[in-house]
Order: structure tokens, then sequence, then C-alpha cells
């Protein structure tokens, strides 16, 4: 991804969406809260930092190496969006799954997989059917462009520039 300019080599979100169904997904099957916890880790760290740190562009600059260079790219901000909304869930999830354990209310861990699931699942479609239900709710609801979250602090500066 190019942060100045906001585009993405379209494999690049693809890709973290394989990873983000596999760990979800193994986390249901499994149910093991450590996948779920490590999830939201990777999705939250991202958001918080605003993209500067980002483990899922870490991995996939690495497994680039190996691809052929993309023939198109498109807009990072949708893709973004849909992490916002991902981590949102996950985050929720890992919490109900933390207060499951604690306390030992089960219905608590039941939605707690439950919403992981639905995040599986979406992130799963995403990866291996090229539909992203965030990309599509964030070309829906452009309130989050004047929030800024969805930029990274170099986007916020070019524009700054441009003012």
């Amino acid at each position: 991804m190019s942060p100045a300019s906001g585009t993405v080599d379209p494999r690049a979100p693809r890709f973290g969406q394989g990873v983000t169904a596999a760990l979800a997904l193994g986390g249901v099957v499994l149910q093991e809260p450590v996948l779920i916890y490590i999830l939201t880790a990777l999705l939250v760290v991202a958001v918080a930092s605003r993209w500067r740190i980002d483990p899922y562009r870490f991995l996939w600059l690495r497994v680039r190496r190996f691809v052929d260079p993309p023939t198109t790219t498109e807009s990072a901000l949708p893709h973004r969006f849909a992490r916002v909304v991902g981590a949102m869930f996950t985050s929720v999830a890992s919490i109900c799954l933390v207060v499951a354990g604690v306390t030992g209310i089960g219905s608590l861990a039941l939605v707690g997989y439950g919403l992981i699931g639905i995040v599986g699942v979406l992130a799963a479609l995403g990866a291996f059917a090229n539909f992203c239900l965030g990309c599509r709710m964030y070309r829906q609801v452009s309130l989050f462009k004047g929030w800024k979250l969805l930029t990274t602090p170099a986007e916020d500066i070019e524009e700054m520039a441009r003012l």
C-alpha cells in the first residue's frame, strides 16, 4: 500500500481477509479464545495506530515478493473501514469471552463466538469470493471520512498541504 496515495494492491486486503478468516473461524471451531484475542490485537493495533503499525501489511510485504506486481490498484479507504468494523466486532467478542471466562456465564461466550463467527464468515467471503460487506458499507456511509479515522497521518499532512 502506498500511504501517500491511499491506494492498495487489491490482493493485499484479500490476503488480510484470509488471515482474519483463518484466525476467526479457527477460534470458533476449536473454541480457542487465544486465537480470537490475537486477531483482536492484530486489528486493533492497526486501527489505533492509524495504520502506522499494521501487522497485515507487514505480512503482505513478505508474501508480495513471491507474486507478480499488481496490474491495478484500488482505494484503501473501504478496506480500512471494513477493518475498523472488524476491530469493533472482535473487541466486543473478546470482552464477552474474557467476562465469560471470569464469571462462567456461558451465554456471553456464545455471544462472543457468534460475533467472531460473523467476522470469520464475512472475511472468508471477502478473501475467496471478492465480496467485502464492510467495503460496501463504506460506500454507503461517508460519515467516517469526516472523522479522519480511516486516513493515515501522511494523508492528513498531504491534505493540509493542499489547503
